[in-house]
């Protein structure tokens, strides 16, 4: 059953002596609540086309109004009833992954990791919708910088930013919410601790094994794996097949074993399979110590006397392989992950070097064009501010705003970077893909948007909210700690 009292009661986050459903009541959310849906605040049960009216509204008033106070209270309030659902899902959890009829945890060891809003601030987004900031008292507001991988940020305003509220979403707010609870990596990770929730064997071999692994694998089993993969992944692109990854058929196996001929390994169709399940668990040991920093502690196999084999643990529970195409996105992750830094790092003393090149042009600022890159160190290692900063070359915070032009630098960094990076992102693709690339324009624009997306959550959000944290508070984003790197590498022209 949905309460009014849902949009002003807020779960707690769980710790100390606090029960875990300990709930506090929002003064402020109430006021609203009564105030907007009078007709509503005084029944004992909504139904859910009332439920699903004031979600519109709600979200209708934090999408539009002018006030940044009325925008960030109507966000309590759905902070107040996500709150709800996410100790909805949360006790279905513990359900769905029981051994032997019991449970491996509870919902209590879960809510931690989703439950860390107390209702106490004022939060709204930034104009693009990327950035949480609270609304301070004066009207004022400061971004919310992220620190870890959840720490920083309210997961219920996290839920609510990546909402789909355009028209056409028939998606509810309830469900959405319970996916994000599910999908949220902490949990995630904690599963994973139980060796839960993890890929099949078959999804384990579909993805990119680097050289590294080489010294846990057999000899001949690279060989195995790329039969596999050139098979397997062919058949499941084409035939568009999605959800769980099944066991190859006999005429897979076949085209397989043919393939390793030609490499003079000669196996029977069983024992293929009984090498793809070994090297599958050594790629699930490794995947999980990736992922968690320790192996799995529930078996995801066991033995049977009946057939002296290994067979599949009957005691876990389903699992849902991701779509070779979601592989695929994964695989072009981790490139870019480790491309963007190698980029980043030679774009930084290119552009402080254009920077001190312009300055050398400029009839006003030219006598500071070779104190630049040491303003920079002053900016970002030693933590001054403008207005120090200008003290130390005798003008005032003003002039040195606009020698440094801060929130520019980031810009033409971000700009050239995203140029460089999509580059030798294109260079990397295979031929496939560069194929798609010509055929499809779309493709190329597509990959660009995402580019943008993903050097944006990198850095370069984290590096422009930063410009108006306090003395007190160092910079350490990916951008500031590699201008720290490079200084010692500078050689001003």
């Amino acid at each position: 059953m949905i309460h009014p009292s849902n949009y002003w009661k807020i779960h707690l986050p769980t710790g100390g002596d606090r029960p875990a459903t300990n709930q506090k009541i929002i003064a402020q959310g109430e006021e609203f609540f009564k105030q907007h849906f009078p007709h509503l605040a005084n029944k004992s049960t909504l139904t859910s086309e009332e439920n699903k009216h004031i979600h519109t509204e709600l979200l209708a008033i934090f999408d539009s109004h002018n006030d940044a106070y009325q925008k960030a209270i109507a966000l309590l309030c759905l902070r107040c009833y996500i709150s709800e659902r996410i100790l909805i899902a949360c006790k279905t959890i513990p359900q769905t992954y029981k051994i032997s009829g019991e449970n491996l945890f509870s919902h209590t060891d879960l809510l931690p990791f989703v439950l860390n809003d107390d209702g106490r601030t004022l939060v709204i987004l930034d104009s693009e919708r990327k950035t949480q900031l609270v609304l301070e008292k004066d009207g004022t507001t400061r971004p919310i910088v992220k620190e870890g991988a959840t720490v920083g940020r309210f997961f219920s305003v996290e839920i609510l930013r990546k909402f789909n509220r355009q028209p056409g979403n028939n998606e509810s707010l309830d469900n959405w919410v319970t996916r994000l609870t599910n999908h949220n990596d902490d949990i995630r990770s904690f599963l994973w601790s139980f060796g839960l929730g993890t890929p099949t064997d078959w999804a384990l071999l579909c993805k990119s094994i680097p050289v590294k692994m080489d010294a846990l694998l057999l000899q001949g089993d690279r060989e195995i794996i790329n039969a596999f993969q050139k098979v397997y992944q062919r058949d499941r692109l084409q035939s568009q097949i999605k959800g769980r990854c099944t066991e190859p058929t006999a005429n897979q196996l076949s085209q397989m074993l043919g393939l390793l001929q030609q490499k003079n390994i000669t196996l029977d169709p069983k024992q293929l399979v009984s090498h793809f399940h070994r090297i599958a668990e050594i790629l699930r040991e490794d995947w999980l110590y990736r992922k968690t920093g320790s192996p799995k502690t529930v078996p995801t196999e066991v033995y049977d006397n009946s057939t002296n084999n290994y067979q599949p643990n009957p005691e876990l529970p389903y699992y849902t392989d991701r779509n070779l195409e979601e592989l695929e996105s994964e695989k072009l992750g981790e490139l870019c992950k480790s491309m963007f830094e190698e980029v980043l790092k030679e774009i930084i003393p290119e552009v402080i070097h254009q920077r001190v090149e312009t300055l050398q042009k400029s009839r006003g600022y030219r006598d500071f064009a070779t104190n630049f890159p040491e303003g920079l160190r002053l900016y970002y290692q030693e933590n001054m501010s403008m207005s120090e900063i200008g003290q130390q070359w005798g003008v005032n915070w003003s002039k040195a705003r606009r020698i440094f032009e801060i929130e520019n630098f980031i810009d033409i960094i971000q700009s050239q970077t995203e140029e460089r990076f999509s580059q030798k992102l294109l260079q990397s693709l295979d031929k496939q893909r560069v194929e798609a690339i010509s055929h499809d324009p779309e493709y190329l624009k597509n990959i660009s948007v995402s580019i943008r997306e993903f050097a944006c959550k990198q850095t370069f959000d984290l590096a422009k909210s930063e410009l108006i944290l306090g003395k007190k508070q160092m910079k350490n984003s990916l951008l500031a700690n590699l201008i720290r790197a490079s200084f010692q590498s500078l050689v001003v022209a």
